[in-house]
């Protein structure tokens, strides 16, 4: 229980306030670098005169992290995403997506603007699967369990899919609800096919990887764009 909320409090609503550049693209082979893949990467970091204040190579070893918990700058979280092992990327990120006006320790300024040189050694997807509007009604006759975690009032407003279950991971604040992991235990197995449904995806996907990889659950899912994808793709949601 503790670690799952652990990894829920990683959950926010992040706000792009500047612009990301990428150069220099060489994007690599295998397997897409998406949302909680775990990545080994070399790098050199610089400040724009130049300046290097940090090499992965200089220490003779590469970094490891997983996208989409908060482990590295807002700049890597989304300027990695699409590559792939071998693949080179020049990312030049602002301010608000690195050390913003704090900077970092004596060798990044506050308002600075970085350039990193990265290159990506090693890759491994994440330990749940995206489901796709299309793949739902063959799925639910295969007795895969769908979890609506909205609140009560995203659910009455925009209907839900016909014989999901529904059970509020997080309230109106976006505050975890504690009662969630003991009605998810008392109608659903973590042994059980489940796919977790958020309003645009992304807390599904944030969900149903701290399942996989705190809990050792091994058939988790999340709808992929969430119930808004299902609204623009036109599925028959059903209201009560």
């Amino acid at each position: 229980m503790k670690k799952i909320i652990f990894i829920l409090i990683c959950i926010t609503q992040i706000t792009w306030a500047a612009e990301l550049q990428i150069k220099n693209n060489i994007v690599g082979e295998g397997v897409e670098i998406v949302n909680h893949s775990k990545i080994k990467v070399h790098y050199v970091g610089m400040l724009e005169d130049g300046t290097k204040f940090d090499s992965s190579y200089d220490r003779g070893e590469p970094f490891n992290f997983q996208i989409g918990l908060r482990q590295v700058i807002e700049g890597w979280e989304t300027g990695i995403m699409g590559m792939k092992v071998g693949g080179k990327r020049t990312l030049i990120i602002p301010p608000e997506l690195g050390y913003g006006e704090r900077g970092a320790g004596e060798l990044i300024p506050p308002n600075s603007t970085l350039i990193f040189d990265i290159e990506i050694i090693d890759s491994q997807p994440p330990l749940y699967n995206l489901i796709t509007t299309d793949e739902i009604q063959n799925l639910l006759k295969d007795n895969y369990k769908f979890i609506d975690i909205r609140t009560k009032e995203e659910r009455d407003f925009t209907g839900v899919i016909h014989g999901s279950l529904e059970i509020t991971a997080f309230d109106v604040y976006g505050k975890f609800v504690p009662e969630f992991m003991k009605t998810f235990q008392s109608v659903v197995d973590l042994n059980d096919n489940i796919v977790f449904v958020s309003n645009e995806g992304e807390i599904a996907s944030i969900l149903a990887n701290g399942f996989a990889e705190q809990l050792g659950a091994k058939n988790m899912n999340a709808l992929k764009g969430g119930i808004q994808q299902l609204i623009y793709d036109n599925y028959d949601l059903t209201k009560k």
